[in-house]
């Protein structure tokens, strides 16, 4: 992972890297984007190279706003595709099925890709662009009360592989909940529909769970806000199944998350 990540616009704490996370949060002109990474102050030069560069490959994309006659007329504003984390998890799931001999490993469809989209765009998603949870990431840096990442393909890959790693490992156990393989356009309404199909009791035994894997976890405030993120509401457990295995090792292998998980599960039904 580190030599896919490593490398090319998307290294580590480069100006590349930066401009794309900061996209990915919502469309900004040149402008803004200096003023962002540099404190207020405007250095279009460097932005100016790296947005070039970035076009080229199709990791940013520029869209013309027409605010009528003034110096605002059809200001440029750029926003981010997920491209570079395509990439990313198309070669690493290929990879992990061909290094296994485990015959459950599939590729990425593009129905997967499709409802990934659906989920990186999503209004629940952009919470994880927040100041407040920026603050509580460890690969965010800057002040606390102003951070953003510089290696935006690894908190993307983490974040999508410990949410659908849990996701993955509900779905183990069908006496809480069943899921359905069903194709959605609209994340937001997936999540919210979702949610109310957990039964009253079944939502306490899912608490218990939650809590008993945070204390396995360590018990941290940084930790446990983060899985208090994930689980804003339950809808998130219904990921797809397929899909929440492939996307649990793209990365690192939360096995930490997945362990503790587990267990808590285990304990609280009594298996």
């Amino acid at each position: 992972m580190n030599e896919i990540i490593n490398s090319g616009l998307m290294k580590e704490g480069s100006l590349s890297a930066k401009i794309y996370f900061l996209l990915l949060n919502k469309s900004l002109t040149q402008t803004e984007i200096s003023k962002n990474i540099y404190s207020g102050k405007v250095q279009l030069d460097n932005i100016k190279k790296n947005l070039d560069d970035l076009e080229k490959v199709g990791f940013v994309k520029k869209n013309p706003r027409d605010y009528g006659i003034g110096e605002n007329y059809n200001r440029i504003f750029y926003s981010a595709t997920f491209k570079p984390l395509e990439d990313f998890m198309i070669k690493q799931v290929k990879w992990r099925k061909k290094a296994s001999k485990s015959k459950k490993k599939e590729l990425l469809t593009k129905n997967d890709l499709n409802f990934i989209k659906l989920f990186l765009n999503s209004q629940w998603f952009k919470r994880f662009y927040s100041q407040k949870f920026m603050n509580l990431d460890l690969e965010c840096e800057g002040k606390i009360n102003r951070r953003f990442c510089s290696c935006p393909i690894r908190f993307m890959a983490r974040l999508l592989e410990e949410i659908f790693v849990i996701s993955e490992t509900f779905g183990n156990y069908h006496i809480l909940f069943n899921k359905e393989e069903i194709t959605i356009t609209n994340f937001d309404k997936f999540i919210s529909d979702n949610s109310f199909r957990i039964e009253d009791h079944h939502k306490r035994i899912i608490e218990k769970i939650v809590q008993s894997a945070k204390e396995g976890l360590g018990d941290y405030d940084r930790t446990n806000s983060t899985i208090d993120f994930y689980f804003h509401d339950y809808g998130v457990l219904f990921l797809p199944h397929s899909l929440s295995r492939k996307l649990s090792s793209i990365g690192r292998v939360p096995l930490t998350v997945a362990i503790y998980f587990n267990s808590a599960i285990r304990d609280s039904l009594g298996i």
